[in-house]
């Protein structure tokens, strides 16, 4: 067995062990309880789990998909990140080898799991989390990339925020309330932090299609039903210029189209949801994450 595939096991064995700790904190930072006390419990009796009811996947099939003590479900979530995060771990040491890149790399994956899934949950999203990875980041870059790369990543980290905030905030021009959640500008700081100056527009177009086609259709759908013909064609006018932008011509005039029809697109959904009695925020971080990894497996 070569040396790069015996590490390569071992590096899938840590990240299901890791998926494992990410569940319990995923759960515990959504009801606000420390993450090492107390022990393991099951969520739904709260009985204390034995050693071997923490093995990842296995404990999961031999189980059941059933808590030992109250027979209750188990998650599902609790296998799916635990192999989510073998599989991260393992192509980002593919990709990257044994590099001090690979570490940033891991670091980086571990954090968007989470916050991840706490949006996809419960629409929250821890921004230490955020702010641990930008400060990790900073740290990475002035040692890998000396002053110039810290200077990128200060001022990835200035204009990743200030964009994501400039576009939370237009929501009070329409809805006297946040376009976006408060941690996405965090989020958008720390990838600005982790990726530099230069790479942070490019990551958060990346992310803008990510939510177009996967987010956003069911809500202009749902737009559509109702009758809100404009929201879904600027929202058409928007894809079409961050792909033109993105793929094919990239110069002043395109990005001017790309900032007007970003305008008028959220013009039209904050004025749409400021009609609605239960306004809610669009989990927005996956798709930040989904730019996040096609950036690292492209370009990074």
């Amino acid at each position: 067995m070569g040396l790069n595939l015996y590490i390569l096991i071992w590096v899938c064995i840590i990240g299901l062990c890791l998926g494992s700790f990410f569940n319990v904190v995923i759960l515990r930072s959504l009801s606000n309880e420390s993450i090492v006390f107390p022990p393991s419990k099951c969520p739904k009796c709260n009985h204390k789990l034995f050693w071997w009811h923490n093995i990842p996947v296995i404990s999961y099939i031999m189980l059941k998909g059933k808590c030992y003590f109250c027979q209750e479900k188990i998650s599902i979530q609790y296998p799916i990140i635990e192999i989510i995060t073998m599989i991260l771990y393992g192509l980002t040491f593919v990709k990257f080898g044994i590099s001090f890149k690979t570490i940033f790399a891991v670091i980086i994956v571990s954090c968007f799991i989470i916050m991840t899934t706490t949006d996809i949950r419960e629409k929250l999203v821890d921004c230490n989390i955020a702010i641990g990875l930008g400060i990790t980041a900073l740290i990475y870059n002035y040692f890998a990339g000396g002053i110039n790369g810290i200077i990128s990543s200060i001022l990835g980290l200035i204009v990743g925020t200030l964009i994501l905030e400039v576009i939370a905030r237009l929501g009070y021009l329409f809805t006297k309330s946040r376009a976006m959640g408060e941690a996405d500008s965090y989020v958008a700081g720390a990838i600005g932090a982790c990726f530099g100056l230069q790479n942070i527009i490019p990551i958060l177009l990346y992310s803008l299609i990510a939510s177009m086609i996967f987010i956003l259709p069911v809500f202009f759908y749902n737009k559509f039903k109702a009758g809100d013909k404009l929201t879904c064609i600027a929202a058409i006018l928007f894809t079409l210029s961050v792909v033109i932008y993105n793929s094919l011509v990239q110069n002043y005039f395109t990005f001017g189209f790309l900032t007007f029809t970003g305008m008028l697109l959220a013009y039209f959904i904050t004025r749409s949801i400021k009609k609605e009695e239960n306004a809610h925020y669009l989990p927005f971080v996956p798709a930040l994450s989904i730019g996040v990894l096609y950036f690292i497996a492209m370009y990074f």
